[in-house]
């Protein structure tokens, strides 16, 4: 649904807001995880992950 990117001191920073977890396990699952391979020097493992539930969105 909402996707924010920037870079800081130890490499990229990626937030993520999905409609569900079965949303974001696909996309991880067939798009993320193939592409990491594709870009040469880009990453050397998978990213770091961190979920949470959000309890309130406000959009303006």
């Amino acid at each position: 649904m909402y996707h924010a990117a920037g870079p800081t001191d130890g490499g990229w920073l990626v937030v993520a807001v999905w409609d569900s977890k079965e949303s974001n396990d696909r996309f991880q699952r067939e798009v993320l995880l193939p592409s990491l391979g594709k870009v040469e020097g880009a990453f050397t493992s998978p990213p770091e992950e961190r979920t949470a539930e959000v309890a309130n969105l406000v959009t303006g």
